[in-house]
């Protein structure tokens, strides 16, 4: 069977077909593996007027479907990101009759399809080669859901570039406060009561406006939403410490902004998931209590207040270590091992 190095060392280089369903089709995964993998990508976000006027149903997302199952020719193979681009895909190539390799990148949920939505996505994933996740508990999780092999399933740790951090202050000078960012899969409820709880602490939230409906924020919490990313992550770094509260133990959410913090070195907060769990267990800087528990959540917010130096301390102390373990290389040796190996 043919290996990773083989590929390189005859520089006999690949063409995937690369169909990103919310990122720009020379999106920075395409940098990868560039010595064994010549890439041509497809996005599907809006690219004209009808597309962005459309609602309901995601035009551009099966636009792109078809034009990279149109693309594939023998030997080349498809990725695909996020689980509604990976059926639209699959679907397209069953409808043009191609049976190339394909490889679901990001597959990836905050909550399972039930219904007729489930049946859909049972039928389209079926000739799906393989599924990339980002935790080891979503293995078992998605194949039961999905009727899927288990062996199909690989895990594979969230990678990154870290975060770009403007210059200037992200906020007005102020009192110390702890920053929760992000809105998929948080428990915003449990959040909101714990800043009622701690009334010591000031809070700044990132997240969209629907997040917050039917609650009463109180008057230490700041939210903000819809600014850029650079911001955001000044923001991050000029407070206490990151919070990331989770729905359930079961929440498959939260790797982005946990990767982020570590990897600038900043205190997190977060919930117990069984999705994030080794991406925070046994973390310098990291404190983790029980999830839908705000009186435990408060707790932990109180003592980052008060321990903060020694706290951001271990997490700068551990930045370099979750570098290493979140760089990019990890997703290159990922696909340098997929398109090594020979299904039949």
């Amino acid at each position: 069977m043919a290996t990773a190095a083989t590929v390189a060392r005859d520089n006999k280089r690949i063409l995937a077909i690369n169909v990103a369903d919310l990122c720009p089709e020379d999106d920075d995964f395409t940098l990868l593996a560039q010595e064994a993998i010549v890439w041509r990508g497809f996005s599907g976000l809006p690219s004209n007027a009808l597309e962005r006027k459309v609602r309901g149903v995601r035009m551009s997302r099966y636009r792109a479907a078809f034009q990279a199952a149109a693309a594939l020719r023998p030997e080349r193979l498809i990725i695909s990101h996020l689980p509604a681009m990976t059926a639209a895909a699959s679907t397209a190539m069953a409808l043009m009759g191609k049976h190339n390799r394909h490889l679901a990148f990001s597959f990836n949920f905050t909550s399972l399809p039930t219904g007729r939505r489930l049946t859909y996505m049972r039928r389209a994933l079926r000739n799906v080669e393989q599924f990339a996740v980002f935790s080891a508990f979503e293995k078992p999780l998605y194949a039961r859901h999905f009727d899927l092999d288990p062996a199909k399933i690989k895990p594979v740790i969230w990678t990154q570039d870290v975060p770009a951090v403007q210059t200037t202050p992200g906020l007005p000078l102020g009192a110390p406060y702890c920053c929760a960012i992000g809105g998929e899969g948080r428990d915003f409820k449990s959040l909101i009561e714990a800043a009622r709880r701690a009334q010591s602490v000031r809070f700044v939230v990132i997240a969209r406006p629907h997040s917050f409906t039917g609650l009463a924020i109180p008057d230490n919490v700041q939210v903000l939403s819809n600014i850029p990313s650079e911001r955001v992550w000044r923001i991050a770094q000029d407070s206490l410490g990151v919070l990331v509260p989770l729905k359930s133990q079961d929440t498959c959410c939260g790797h982005i902004t946990l990767v982020s913090a570590k990897m600038l070195g900043l205190p997190v907060i977060t919930t117990f998931s069984h999705a994030t769990q080794e991406y925070v267990e046994k973390r310098e800087g990291v404190l983790v209590c029980e999830p839908g528990d705000p009186a435990a959540l408060a707790s932990l917010v109180v003592r980052l207040a008060d321990e903060h130096r020694q706290i951001r301390s271990a997490a700068q102390n551990a930045a370099e270590h979750e570098r290493a373990v979140h760089d990019r290389s990890q997703w290159a040796d990922y696909l340098r091992t997929f398109i090594a190996r020979k299904t039949k």
